[in-house]
């Protein structure tokens, strides 16, 4: 009696379980269903707005004076004096300098050097004792209160090259501060030895600190881009020869790879001529993982 009780007892359980499993959810693989994991990339953008880029290239020069002019003696023969030194203020017939032209067995009165312009004495390259022709400059005559930039630009960067360009100019002696200056010569013909154009360049302001014969360092401001639309170089990816930006979706967590065309890359900035519009949120950082359609979180720049 007591074996068949417990028969029952077993039977009654064996069901019970059997009706709560049955009540469990199953998938075809006979195991409860798994949801499977999205992966969100962290990444960082910005919005696209319309810029002005402007291109400019980074140039050496000299300091001269204007209307500057080399003074040649009347007669070859030694160097006996020069009366002047750099930076005199001469006149127009005033004698700067005397060539003997003396030869051996013969004596010949000395043969002056006459200043032709009023105006400083910028050059003096040589001493007393030197021998010269009439084809050897003694000195350089110059107006010093207007000072003018001499610079070669090389053949390869004459493109654009216009008056009226503006610049920034550097001297050695004050290397924290920047003096505008622009351009306001532009030689019509380049050198058949130097493949070199020459460009002068006038200061916008008159600065005493500036002398002739300094050494400058300019920034040349050429052709400027108006609205244009750039973005960071680094935010610009390559693949087989094609260039690509991931913008965002309107949903705000997915992005789509967008092919470019770009232009004009100037200190990290790089000008897109198509494939992108004003307002378009790109992503500057993290697009290296990225590819079509993804998931994505912004943790940094504009949303």
């Amino acid at each position: 009696m007591k074996k068949t009780q417990k028969r029952i007892i077993w039977i009654a359980c064996a069901a019970g379980l059997l009706a709560i499993l049955a009540l469990i959810p199953k998938n075809k693989g006979g195991r409860p269903e798994m949801k499977a994991e999205t992966t969100v990339y962290s990444v960082k953008t910005e919005k696209i707005n319309l810029t002005d880029l402007q291109e400019y290239m980074k140039v050496n020069g000299t300091v001269k004076a204007d209307n500057s002019i080399s003074v040649y003696p009347d007669a070859s023969g030694k160097l006996s004096s020069v009366s002047v030194t750099l930076g005199d203020y001469v006149k127009r017939g005033q004698v700067i300098a005397q060539v003997d032209p003396s030869v051996p067995g013969s004596h010949y009165a000395l043969s002056p050097v006459i200043a032709p312009i009023d105006g400083y004495v910028t050059s003096l390259p040589l001493t007393r004792g030197t021998t010269v022709s009439t084809s050897t400059a003694v000195a350089s005559i110059g107006k010093i209160d207007k000072l003018q930039i001499e610079v070669l630009i090389p053949e390869s960067k004459i493109a654009g090259l216009k008056k009226g360009l503006t610049a920034e100019v550097r001297l050695e002696a004050y290397k924290d501060e920047t003096f505008p200056a622009h351009v306001f010569r532009v030689s019509p013909i380049v050198d058949e030895t130097s493949r070199t154009k020459e460009v002068y360049f006038l200061f916008d302001t008159s600065d005493s600190r500036i002398n002739a014969g300094m050494y400058v360092s300019i920034k040349l401001n050429t052709i400027l881009h108006e609205k244009a639309i750039a973005i960071p170089t680094d935010a610009i990816t390559s693949e087989r020869g094609k260039s690509y930006v991931y913008v965002m979706n309107s949903d705000g967590s997915t992005v789509k790879k967008t092919e470019v065309t770009k232009g004009v890359t100037v200190d990290g900035i790089t000008e897109i001529t198509a494939g992108l519009s004003e307002g378009l949120e790109i992503v500057t950082s993290g697009m290296q993982v990225l590819s079509d359609g993804v998931t994505v979180k912004i943790v940094g720049g504009e949303k």
